[in-house]
C-alpha cells in the first residue's frame, strides 16, 4: 500500500513538473506578445492564441505556432477593419524574458494572412491626404479602385470618374490609371499619363509588425484584401 501511494506521489510530481510551463510560462509569453502586437497595431481589440503543446518549448525559446486576429487597427493613420496573420517556428530569446520580462523575437520561419481595408477607410485618407472639399471620392469593386466625383475643368464643373489597378510597390500600395471618363466621354490614351499624374495617389500603412510584408492585394466589393507575409 505504501508502495502505490508513493507511485501516486510521484506521477502526480511528474504530472505538475510536465505541466509548469504550460501552465505558468505560456499564459506569460501570451500577454506580453499580445501586449506588443496590440500596441503595433493600434488596437485594443486583438486576440492571440499561441500553438504549444508540451510548453516546455517555450524554456528553449520556441513558439510552434500563432494565430492573431485583430479589428479595428490602426497602421500609420489608415484603418484596418481586420487584421488575420497565422506564424510557424517562432524563435525568442527566453532569458531576456525571464530577466527584464522583454520578449525579444529572433526569427520566424513563416508568416502569412491578410488584412482589410474598408472603401470608408480608403476615404478618409484620402480626403485628409489629397482632397479636403470631399468632391472627389473612391469606389472600390473587383473591376478596380474608382475616383469619381466632379471637377472644375475651364470653369465648367464636370463629372469625372478615374478607374486604376492597385498594385504592390515598394511597401505600400500605389494606384495606376488605366481608363479615365470625363462627362462619360473616354480619354484618349495619350492623356491617360497626364490625368495619372495629377490624381496620383498612394497607400502607406507603415511597417507592420513581426517584419510582415504587403505581398499582393485583392479588390473586391466595398474593401481591399491585402495578402501579408514574410519571415524573419
Amino acid at each position: 500500500m505504501k508502495r502505490l501511494w508513493i507511485i501516486v506521489l510521484l506521477s502526480i510530481v511528474f504530472v505538475g513538473i510536465l505541466s509548469f510551463p504550460r501552465l505558468f510560462l505560456l499564459s506569460r509569453v501570451e500577454e506580453e506578445l499580445q501586449a506588443e502586437l496590440a500596441a503595433a497595431l493600434g488596437t485594443e481589440q486583438l486576440e492571440l492564441a499561441l500553438r504549444a503543446p508540451w510548453g516546455w518549448e517555450l524554456v528553449l525559446g520556441h513558439i510552434p505556432g500563432l494565430s492573431l486576429a485583430a479589428r479595428n487597427a490602426v497602421l500609420e493613420g489608415v484603418e484596418a477593419a481586420a487584421v488575420h496573420l497565422k506564424a510557424e517556428e517562432i524563435l525568442f530569446q527566453p532569458w531576456t524574458l525571464f530577466s527584464r520580462g522583454e520578449l525579444v523575437l529572433s526569427g520566424i520561419s513563416q508568416l502569412t494572412g491578410f488584412l482589410v481595408i474598408t472603401e470608408q477607410a480608403l476615404n478618409e485618407v484620402f480626403w485628409r491626404e489629397v482632397d479636403p472639399s470631399r468632391q472627389l471620392w473612391l469606389e472600390v469593386s473587383p473591376e478596380g479602385l474608382a475616383l469619381v466625383g466632379t471637377v472644375n475643368i475651364w470653369n465648367a464643373e464636370v463629372s469625372l470618374r478615374i478607374l486604376s489597378q492597385v498594385v504592390v510597390e515598394g511597401g505600400a500600395l500605389r494606384f495606376v490609371v488605366k481608363d479615365v471618363a470625363v462627362q462619360e466621354a473616354r480619354i484618349p490614351p495619350l492623356l491617360l499619363e497626364a490625368f495619372g499624374e495629377s490624381y496620383n495617389f498612394s497607400l502607406d500603412v507603415g511597417e507592420l509588425p513581426l517584419g510582415v510584408e504587403m505581398q499582393g492585394v485583392e479588390l473586391l466589393d466595398h474593401e481591399i484584401k491585402i495578402r501579408i507575409g514574410g519571415q524573419q
